[in-house]
């Protein structure tokens, strides 16, 4: 019983009958067939009188004719280019005919076995080189999709080379140079793609904060230098993660400007909403946007901040629109700060009675419980002023609440 199959040289238990991977019958390896055993071999019982006799030796094996080497030749040939093919995954397959001519073969038939072993070998050749070329082929189409998506990746000599394995029919060297390729190509459509996510959250802070005139200075000449940079014909592997760093380096600097410019803003228009009473009700719209942007910047939600204040700059343009008067801006009332005092710890008191309403366990407790601790240090240390725009925001913030619930 053969160790291994002759035809897919995969192992073969002692006891099985047929090769699990091909089916080849293993009582016909043709190595086990060739082999001729003498009738003499037998050796005499040892009690016999011929016990001492020396055991004959085996002759050996009849020299192979012609056709019976050229078939060796041809199928290790064919199990070598088989091997070549499964580097491909799916692809031609003769493991059929291999079979066929091992039974033909082992049945003597060696001029079959020959004929059919040759023809496997050309259909294999010719149906690899069209796998090659295929191959090829939609390696080509994938590098000009990324021309068309912005980007030009220079695989250097190795397309070339890889072209004219395949037009001299290297088989084997354009098998090695096309899975080089194609898993270059991957990683860098894998790569690309990452930026190509990293471009878009640019282009739309820098398009956000262009619209309501956010001044953004050096990080504006950053972004066209990235542009640049990928429109060059020999963008490699080296020049994406290059790219993909810097651009992610803009990127946190739009997190920076952005937020900056939002946050002066916001104090510029609290101090404009803080010239109307609380219960002013053409004012409310108004508060409750300045409330938005303040939360959607404080969660890092630029998008949605820039709109709010687009949103915010509208109102307050329209509260300026307004005559004077009970529905038109109130200027506040002179004060003294004895008297300013008294009305801010009495708003103070009520508010924390009305944050003790609140679900515990909220956002809008907690930050709320915030706000009014800051409230109290401030008015402790007599910043009245401060103190002031702290409970203001405060009551908006409730009143939100109150609005949305």
């Amino acid at each position: 019983m053969p160790s291994s199959c002759p035809i897919c040289e995969q192992p073969i238990a002692s006891t099985a009958a047929h090769c699990s991977v091909c089916g080849f019958p293993t009582g016909l390896a043709i190595e086990g067939l060739r082999a001729v055993t003498s009738p003499d071999d037998t050796t005499q019982p040892s009690n016999g009188p011929l016990a001492s006799a020396p055991a004959r030796t085996r002759p050996a094996p009849p020299p192979l004719s012609s056709e019976e080497e050229l078939t060796g030749v041809t199928s290790r040939d064919l199990r070598a280019k088989m091997a070549v093919v499964r580097e491909l995954g799916s692809g031609p397959d003769v493991t059929a005919e291999m079979c066929e001519a091992a039974l033909a073969e082992a049945e003597g038939r060696v001029t079959e076995a020959l004929n059919i072993l040759q023809s496997a070998q050309s259909r294999l050749e010719s149906q690899t080189d069209d796998l090659l070329r295929q191959r090829v082929h939609l390696l080509e189409e994938r590098r000009n999709l990324l021309v068309k998506t912005g980007v030009r990746f220079d695989l250097g000599t190795d397309f070339h080379r890889l072209s004219d394995a395949v037009e001299n029919a290297e088989r084997q060297e354009a098998t090695a140079l096309l899975i080089a390729a194609e898993q270059r190509v991957s990683q860098f459509e894998s790569d690309w793609k990452g930026l190509q996510g990293l471009l878009a959250q640019i282009e739309g802070l820098r398009n956000e904060a262009t619209e309501i005139g956010i001044p953004l200075g050096e990080i504006s000449s950053e972004i066209e230098g990235i542009r640049d940079r990928l429109a060059r014909p020999d963008v490699t592997e080296e020049t994406l993660d290059a790219l993909a760093q810097d651009s992610a380096q803009t990127l946190m600097l739009l997190h920076e400007a952005i937020p900056a410019s939002l946050d002066a803003e916001l104090a510029r228009h609290e101090v404009t909403l803080n010239r109307f009473p609380e219960d002013h009700p053409p004012s409310a719209i108004a508060r409750r946007l300045h409330l938005e942007a303040a939360r959607h910047l404080k969660k890092g939600r630029l998008s949605e901040a820039v709109q709010s204040v687009r949103d915010l700059r509208h109102e307050l343009t329209e509260l300026e629109k307004r005559p004077s008067g009970p529905a038109g801006p109130v200027p506040p009332l002179t004060e003294t700060e004895g008297e300013m005092l008294d009305r801010l710890l009495k708003k103070a008191r009520t508010l924390a009675g009305r944050v003790r309403t609140l679900p515990a366990d909220s956002e809008t407790a907690r930050e709320a419980a915030i706000q009014i601790r800051e409230a109290t240090d401030l008015l402790r240390a007599r910043q009245l002023k401060e103190a002031d725009q702290t409970l203001s925001r405060l009551m908006r913030m409730l009143s939100s609440e109150v609005a949305q619930s």
